[in-house]
């Protein structure tokens, strides 16, 4: 019982600081794009992939590794995180030198686009600070503490956010024209906030790690599972960064000019997937706490709980999932205009709709995994997606122009969910139906749906209020009449976890 409701305290701690970050976050990046403009946004997002590679080699598998041994061996704890801390911030400050020295290399010859040296300039020194921040934050999940995570999600958006807007601010004061580059300093900014509550907040006490032996012996386990994943996610990244240069050059091949393919990339990466992302918060909050909930059930040999774990993890990943479709399904379109005044936001928001049922339960699917150590599996799923996106990019870009990238998206997204679901099948009892995983979320959403508009032809006083107003009006009762027929249906059951 503790267990179950230390992992509900703190998925609903977690969910809390994700929505309202991406909250905030959203707006945020209307802000940008209405700051930088289309092309602006692109060659903006054309980093983050960089970054994905960097954070990958330096911190993202020995975050790991730090939350499943210290979820495994509680009085270890402090000694792992230190061991992985000093592994995470040597690797770090390499890589952030050599990112640094090799920028403008990296801006022509792998994303074909010279004005992001001085983004990649910047970014290098962000490196370490993500690093130290992601081996706490691991340490912290791993004791199923998530306030002082949750808040340092919160400062470091917080952060971000007003460096951005006092930078825009003193540069059109002083009629210089606003860059990328500022919104890659409020990253900067973001993470050196924090790190800094990190070391203020997170005390895990004195290591012990004497003498030099018992040092070296965490390194060794820390890095038995930090290497392979490291190196999983590795070539995951440097896939995912392939395509992100593949997508502009491709575009360009079918026709449009840098400025145009650099500004349908910005669109769809900045502003639609903005809005796809959003409801991803709570899923990935209970991502982040499965990992060592499942690590911590192994460990005990409770198969049970796992099959109950995975299970409802299924039923809540659809339930969410199958509501988002029907959204943006409906209301995609005008969400994209109202909020960026880009119609292709919009169409490309619905379109992409179809993909949320499998998009929000393939990151749960791979926590799951990774908790019971089947790290081999994940790497071969999200490999397997990567290369269908970036065959479609290749071979239909040029003839289908952005419709080839839209299809590869969908298609990896549909592969993916199915071989995680067949990887973790073998560790469940089935005791939920079918019924209870789609049939029932699907009839909710169409009732919902219809129910909705009724209201609005009913009660025309639904439709005075505005544009904004009668679309915010409609997600909320289409949100309110939804969950409260699965409430109905039984989907409480969920948290008997």
């Amino acid at each position: 019982m503790k267990s179950s409701t230390q992992f509900v305290k703190g998925t609903l701690i977690l969910a809390f600081a994700n929505l309202l970050c991406r909250f905030l976050g959203f707006f945020y990046k209307i802000f940008l794009a209405q700051a930088l403009g289309a092309e602006g946004m692109g060659i903006y997002q054309l980093i983050f992939p960089v970054f994905s590679v960097c954070h990958a080699l330096t911190a993202s598998g020995i975050e790991t590794a730090i939350s499943r041994f210290t979820a495994s061996r509680k009085e270890d704890g402090a000694s792992f995180l230190y061991a992985g801390v000093s592994i995470s911030l040597a690797a770090s400050f390499l890589t952030g030198a050599v990112l640094w020295l090799g920028a403008a290399s990296i801006s022509v010859r792998l994303l074909h686009e010279p004005r992001c040296e001085v983004l990649l300039q910047i970014l290098a020194a962000a490196i370490p600070l993500a690093a130290f921040h992601g081996c706490f934050s691991g340490y912290c999940l791993g004791r199923k503490q998530t306030a002082v995570p949750a808040a340092a999600q919160f400062l470091e958006q917080a952060a971000r956010i007003g460096t951005v807007w006092l930078l825009c601010g003193i540069y059109v004061y002083q009629g210089k024209e606003i860059t990328p580059s500022l919104a890659v300093f409020g990253l900067l900014a973001g993470e050196t906030a924090s790190s800094l509550l990190m070391l203020s907040f997170v005390s895990p006490g004195r290591p012990d790690l004497h003498p030099v032996s018992k040092y070296l012996k965490k390194c060794r386990t820390l890095l038995s599972m930090a290497l392979p994943l490291t190196g999983n996610r590795l070539t995951l990244a440097l896939l995912q960064s392939l395509e992100a240069a593949l997508i502009p050059l491709c575009l360009r091949k079918s026709g449009l000019s840098t400025a145009d393919a650099l500004s349908l990339y910005g669109i769809l990466t900045g502003m639609s997937m903005s809005f796809l992302m959003f409801p991803n918060a709570l899923t990935a909050s209970v991502s982040s706490m499965l990992l060592p909930a499942v690590s911590e059930e192994q460990a005990r040999g409770d198969q049970r709980r796992i099959s109950l774990t995975i299970e409802y993890t299924l039923q809540f990943g659809l339930t969410i999932g199958i509501f988002c479709m029907g959204l943006f399904l409906r209301y995609g379109q005008q969400l994209g205009e109202l909020f960026f005044q880009e119609p292709l936001a919009g169409r490309f928001l619905v379109t992409l709709a179809w993909i949320c049922p499998f998009l929000y339960l393939t990151g749960n699917l791979n926590s799951i995994l990774h908790g019971l150590g089947e790290t081999g599996i994940t790497f071969f799923n999200q490999l397997t997606g990567s290369g269908i996106r970036i065959l479609f990019v290749v071979f239909l870009v040029p003839a289908l122009g952005i419709q080839g990238v839209l299809l590869g998206i969908l298609a990896s997204q549909l592969i993916l969910s199915i071989l995680g679901i067949l990887a973790v099948s073998r560790h469940v009892t089935p005791s939920i139906g079918l019924d209870s995983l789609v049939l029932k979320p699907l009839g909710a959403l169409i009732l919902s749906l219809g129910g909705v508009e009724l209201m609005k032809h009913l009660c025309p006083i639904l439709r005075l209020g505005g544009e904004l107003f009668t679309l915010v009006l409609s997600i909320c009762l289409m949100a309110a009449v939804y969950f409260l027929l699965m409430i109905l249906a039984g989907i409480r059951k969920i948290f008997r976890l």
